[in-house]
C-alpha cells in the first residue's frame, strides 16, 4: 500500500480515535465548543501518527513533522487555558437555540454536531494537514530508504530529501515569522483582556486592543497562523509532489479570512462605534503601517 495512503488511514483511525471521546466528553457535560480546543491538537495527533509509521526518521523528517506539533500544542494550551471554565462558547448556544426553533431536541442536536461539527472538523484538520502526510510519505518512499533506525547512512542519491535544502529553510523560516505573531499577538491579547476586564461602561466607549502587533494588523494571530501553514507547504515542497498540496494552505487561509476568523468576529466586533475607527486605521490581515487618523 502506498506510503501516502498509510499515513492518511492512520491520521484518520488516530483522529477518530480522539474525536468520539471527546463528542461523549461534550454529551456529559453539554458543552460542544470543547471541539475547539482539539483544533490545534488534532494536527499534533496527525503529525505523530505519520512520524511514527516512518521507517526511518529524517532530519527533514523531524522538520515536518515537529512544525505543526510545536503550533500546535500552544495553540491548544492557549486555548485550554483561555475557555475551560467559562462555559459552552455563544457560538455554539445560538446553533443550538436555531436547532431548537425548528421542533429539534437538544440530544438531537447534540447527536447531529458530532457529525456536522465534530467529524467535520475532523475533515479539515485532515485537508490542511495534507502537506505533513503527503510530504513524510513521498520524502521515503520515493527514496526507498531502507534503514529503520535513527541515525543513519543515507545512500547518496537521497540526500537531498534527506537532508534540510533551502525550500525548508525558507519554509521553516516563514513558520517560525507566523508562529511568533501568533504567539506574540495572543499574549498581547491576553494581557489587554486582564487589564480591562472589569470595564462596565458604554459599549461605544470600550477600549480596542489596537497596540503591539494589533497596531499593524487587525488579526496578528490570523497572519501568523496562515504564515506557518504556508511555511509548512514550502516545507513539504522539498519532498516530490509535495507542491501539490497547496490547497491546504488555502484553505486554511481562506478559513482564517472568510469563514470562523477575521469574518465572524468582526461582524459582532462592526457594532462597535471605536472598533469601526480601528478598522478603518488598520489593515485588515497583513501588516501594515496604521493610517494617520
Amino acid at each position: 500500500m502506498s506510503a501516502i495512503w498509510m499515513n492518511l488511514i492512520a491520521s484518520t483511525i488516530a483522529l477518530l480515535a480522539c474525536l468520539i471521546p471527546l463528542w461523549l466528553i461534550s454529551l456529559r457535560i453539554k458543552n460542544a465548543s470543547i471541539i475547539d480546543i482539539f483544533w490545534g491538537f488534532g494536527f499534533v495527533v496527525v503529525a505523530a501518527a505519520c512520524l511514527i509509521l516512518a521507517p526511518a526518521k529524517t532530519t527533514y523528517i523531524w522538520l515536518l513533522a515537529a512544525l505543526p506539533i510545536i503550533w500546535g500544542l500552544r495553540l491548544t494550551f492557549y486555548l485550554a487555558k483561555r475557555n475551560l471554565g467559562h462555559g459552552e462558547d455563544k457560538r455554539y448556544v445560538a446553533m443550538q437555540k436555531r436547532a431548537e426553533k425548528k421542533g429539534m431536541p437538544e440530544m438531537a442536536w447534540r447527536r447531529r454536531a458530532f457529525f456536522t461539527i465534530y467529524l467535520g472538523q475532523g475533515l479539515l484538520i485532515l485537508i490542511v494537514s495534507a502537506p505533513v502526510w503527503v510530504g513524510i510519505a513521498n520524502a521515503l518512499e520515493w527514496t526507498e530508504v531502507v534503514c529503520v533506525t535513527t541515525p543513519c547512512d543515507f545512500p547518496p542519491e537521497v540526500n537531498e530529501i534527506a537532508k534540510i535544502g533551502p525550500l525548508a529553510i525558507g519554509g521553516a523560516l516563514l513558520w517560525l515569522i507566523g508562529f511568533l505573531f501568533e504567539a506574540i499577538g495572543d499574549a498581547q491579547l491576553a494581557a489587554f483582556l486582564k487589564t480591562n476586564k472589569d470595564y462596565d461602561g458604554p459599549l461605544e466607549d470600550k477600549p480596542v486592543m489596537n497596540k503591539g502587533l494589533w497596531k499593524f494588523t487587525r488579526h496578528p494571530n490570523y497572519f501568523g497562523n496562515a504564515c506557518m501553514w504556508w511555511g509548512i507547504w514550502l516545507v513539504a515542497c522539498q519532498a516530490p509532489w509535495g507542491w501539490t498540496t497547496i490547497f491546504a494552505p488555502i484553505v486554511m487561509t481562506i478559513l482564517l479570512v472568510r469563514v470562523s476568523g477575521k469574518a465572524l468576529l468582526e461582524r459582532q466586533m462592526k457594532k462597535r462605534p471605536a472598533y469601526v475607527d480601528y478598522i478603518n486605521r488598520t489593515s485588515g490581515f497583513f501588516p501594515w503601517f496604521p493610517k494617520k487618523p
